[in-house]
């Protein structure tokens, strides 16, 4: 590989780590500021005049004003003792505990596993250029996976996303357990935090899309899709909010992976 296709896919795998790690900080921040993006619906018009009491308490009202105007209000007689109706209690929205919770969890591990593969392209692509082809093929992998998730889900696409992350999750121990066969990795590589934090977070994949396939029967997934934001367990929603500081800290730490 020629020095400026090497330099061409440095720079495309720092846009794309650079690109997530802001994605990541601009979701964040509607998650902790959740006002700035609810939207508030406009009051509805009040009427200007009113056809009829609303209410039996208007209807009281008015029976009153009418006997007083034509002398008839000693003759009025009491009203009869009115029962309010029970008010209707407004039931909470709550979603499936797999929708609300293994389905985010599952696109929020993706998606930092894939900045992850993206930071650490550049890195290795000086090692060797398949090396780099193989991290920017993961990171490509990673998101188009969660492309996919975020268009439908089907339980394919789950078992897709458990045999992709699983693969990763076995090379990466073998090379730092063995290193690799054919010469291209004669002796183990030492673990680092990057390496960790990919491994963690493909593993949430895997355990998350098992749990899915566990938990729904193969004809119920017509139409699920991945529920908004407001909408997250608050176990997906803290394990967004790590994973983004996580690559924050990772990035600017300049730990190697």
């Amino acid at each position: 590989m020629t020095a400026w296709s090497q330099e061409t896919l440095t720079l495309l795998a720092h846009t794309v780590h650079y690109a997530l790690v802001a994605g990541g900080l601009i979701g964040l921040g509607w998650l902790l500021v959740p006002q700035l993006v609810t939207p508030h619906g406009s009051r509805a018009a009040r009427p200007v005049a009113d056809a009829g009491p609303r209410d039996p308490f208007e209807a009281r009202v008015a029976a009153l004003r009418t006997a007083a105007a034509h002398g008839r209000l000693a003759t009025l007689e009491p009203p009869a003792p009115v029962t309010p109706p029970p008010a209707a209690a407004a039931a909470p929205r709550t979603l499936p505990h797999d929708v609300a919770l293994l389905l985010p969890l599952a696109v929020v591990s993706s998606t930092a596993a894939a900045g992850v593969h993206a930071a650490m392209g550049p890195l290795h692509v000086r090692e060797a250029t398949l090396f780099g082809l193989f991290f920017a093929g993961a990171a490509l992998a990673q998101l188009g996976w969660t492309a996919l998730v975020l268009r439908s889900v089907t339980p394919a696409l789950l078992r897709a996303g458990v045999a992709l992350n699983l693969g990763c999750v076995v090379l990466w121990a073998a090379t730092r357990a063995w290193g690799l066969p054919l010469g291209l990795m004669p002796t183990p590589e030492p673990v680092g935090p990057w390496d960790l934090a990919a491994a963690a977070w493909e593993l949430g994949v895997v355990a998350a899309c098992a749990a899915l396939l566990r938990a729904r029967p193969p004809t119920s997934y017509a139409g699920l899709r991945l529920p908004a934001w407001v909408d997250w367990h608050r176990g997906a929603t803290t394990a967004a909010v790590v994973s983004v500081l996580a690559l924050l800290v990772l990035s600017l730490s300049g730990a190697g992976g």
